[in-house]
């Protein structure tokens, strides 16, 4: 076998730099740490109401044990960090349509088609029950949607009204 040979694991070998791996480890973990501490202030200054307030903030103290968890010896860490990113970004985005919802619920103000006041709540409920689930991925983006749809449906019938 020449010098100028090489095979694919020693092509790999060359390759691995540990230092770089554990920067962007580190560093997605700061920033998924800091999406949930964003997230918390949101949530803290939302309107939204106490109960699902405090079952919001639960599920970001759940997402940031779940962050501590994963310690740079693990195999791929960064990328289950990454992930656990994604499901942050999933609350944020469920705690965005849920104060949206709250707030056109109070503006309609029992007033408005019955049928559209329940399908808000409905699809209101949808989301809370994936937060409590830990469902944070597609299937709570899937709630969201649903629930961005019936906020918009809702604004309208409440812009009527104010």
């Amino acid at each position: 076998m020449s010098n100028y040979e090489t095979s694919r694991l020693t092509r790999a070998e060359a390759k691995h730099k540990p230092h770089r791996s554990e920067d962007r480890f580190f560093a997605a973990r700061n920033d998924a740490r800091a999406r949930c501490e964003s997230l918390r202030t949101a949530i803290r200054k939302s309107h939204i109401h106490a109960v699902v307030r405090d079952e919001l903030l639960a599920a970001v103290d759940r997402a940031e044990e779940l962050v501590k968890g994963v310690g740079p010896t693990q195999s791929h860490p960064g990328a289950e960090i990454k992930q656990l990113a994604k499901e942050i970004d999933h609350l944020t985005f469920a705690e965005q349509w849920v104060a949206a919802s709250d707030r056109v619920l109070s503006r309609l103000n029992g007033q408005g088609p019955a049928n559209l006041r329940e399908q808000l709540e409905q699809a209101q409920e949808e989301v809370m029950w994936c937060v409590r689930a830990n469902e944070w991925n597609g299937q709570l983006t899937a709630a969201g949607t649903q629930l961005q749809g019936a906020v918009r449906e809702a604004e309208v019938h409440a812009s009527r009204i104010a």
